[in-house]
């Protein structure tokens, strides 16, 4: 779970942010080896599809795409041999945005007063996310920065591409549904009634059809706020339950098993997580902090679980591969990549080809869920549609039948 804290660093400055911990007990270590003293600590609340996308977002100082051109930029500068300083100098002139710039004058102000790199980016964790501080950090220790940076550069854009996919997978059924329910509701509400008009002028009887759906047409009309109502339970009411750990402890695992979504969400946690591990350790980030900033980059709990065990696994001397394998989340595919890697010395490029692999798997899940949503969603909206219209006009037809017969 996450605990959010407010602390004082080393240099008496108050941070604030989040730390991924299984109880209040961790989430106190893990700030102790970040050299935070906690004042306030507390457990988040969780958010409703999380979607294992939560951490690609960069506060309200900058959006991804616009983290990912500085990157770039900086790259840029650090590998022509400009001093971080200069660097920071330009690029904050022609920030244009107030937030950032201001983060970014703060960070070039306490690099000049003795700082490093890594170090006043880390005060700002809204805007640099651990991800981005530890791989920076790995690069100054290494004499490599530029390389980090692309490195950097690169998983952003690459987490950006697949964030892109996956909500686009997400958003098409739901808008789509929410069409369907306006189609509906203006069916009932505004169509049904001026042709019901055609029948409440005569004494004929009514099929029992069309009476049920003149009813419900009635009950939409005189009731819709009910209906509005018991939405709005369902949308709050699912958000609360999806914060409580319990729940969670059983609706992730379920979740990946899901046919079509949970496919997509799974594989999209695996290249998430195998990408940003090759980044790491080909960055030169120690292990074990490599498996904490993934831990803090995934958000279903059953990958998260299955990442905790390799991180065990890992800490009691046996090999990553053990600890992946150990918990059936991770396809076996994955886990022998991993173990190939481990023995060859690999470990980063092994990660890497895993992560390409799974890109294009979600690109084949993105493309086989809109496939089949596609035609279900228009074939269940057309029935609707084609069942309320002949409820109406059923009494029609029938009527003709009868001129028809009496002819």
């Amino acid at each position: 779970m996450k605990f959010s804290y407010v602390g004082l660093t080393r240099q008496q400055e108050r941070v604030r942010g989040t730390v991924d911990a299984q109880d209040e007990v961790e989430a106190r270590m893990r700030l102790r080896a970040m050299q935070v003293r906690p004042l306030t600590l507390g457990v988040t609340r969780g958010k409703l599809f999380e979607l294992d996308l939560k951490n690609l977002s960069f506060g309200k100082t900058i959006d991804l795409k616009g983290m990912i051109v500085f990157t770039r930029q900086f790259s840029s500068l650090i590998d022509s041999g400009v001093p971080v300083v200069q660097c920071l100098d330009i690029l904050s002139s022609q920030e244009k945005r107030a937030a950032f710039k201001k983060v970014l004058l703060k960070v070039k102000g306490d690099i000049e007063a003795g700082s490093g790199l890594a170090e006043a980016l880390a005060k700002h964790p809204k805007t640099f996310p651990d991800l981005f501080v530890r791989i920076v950090e790995a690069g100054e220790v290494s004499g490599t920065l530029d390389k980090s940076l692309k490195r950097v550069g690169i998983q952003l854009e690459k987490l950006g591409k697949l964030r892109s996919k996956v909500v686009g997978a997400m958003i098409y059924p739901v808008i789509t549904l929410v069409v369907a329910v306006l189609v509906l509701v203006f069916l009932l509400v505004k169509v049904i009634p001026e042709i019901s008009k055609l029948y409440t002028e005569s004494a004929a009887k009514l099929p029992e059809l069309t009476v049920k759906v003149l009813a419900l047409s009635d009950w939409m009309q005189q009731q819709y706020h009910l209906l509005l109502i018991g939405l709005g339970v369902m949308v709050v009411g699912g958000s609360f339950l999806y914060r409580v750990p319990a729940f969670r402890r059983i609706w992730d695992p379920l979740v990946v098993r899901v046919p079509l979504f949970g496919s997509l969400i799974k594989k999209a946690a695996i290249a998430r997580f195998t990408r940003t591990m090759s980044t790491l350790i080909a960055s030169g980030v120690p292990l074990l902090n490599a498996f904490d900033i993934c831990i803090r980059l995934i958000g279903n709990l059953a990958v998260k679980d299955s990442i905790r065990q390799a991180q065990a696994s890992v800490t009691e001397g046996k090999s990553i591969a053990a600890g992946l394998g150990a918990s059936k989340v991770f396809p076996p595919m994955v886990v022998h990549m991993v173990s190939i890697g481990e023995m060859t010395g690999r470990l980063d490029d092994l990660l890497a080809k895993v992560a390409e692999i799974y890109d294009d798997e979600v690109d084949d899940a993105v493309s086989a869920l809109t496939g089949l949503l596609q035609p279900a969603l228009i074939i269940i909206v057309g029935g609707i549609v084609a069942f309320l219209l002949l409820a109406m006009y059923l009494p029609i037809f029938q009527l003709a039948e009868k001129v028809t017969g009496g002819a």
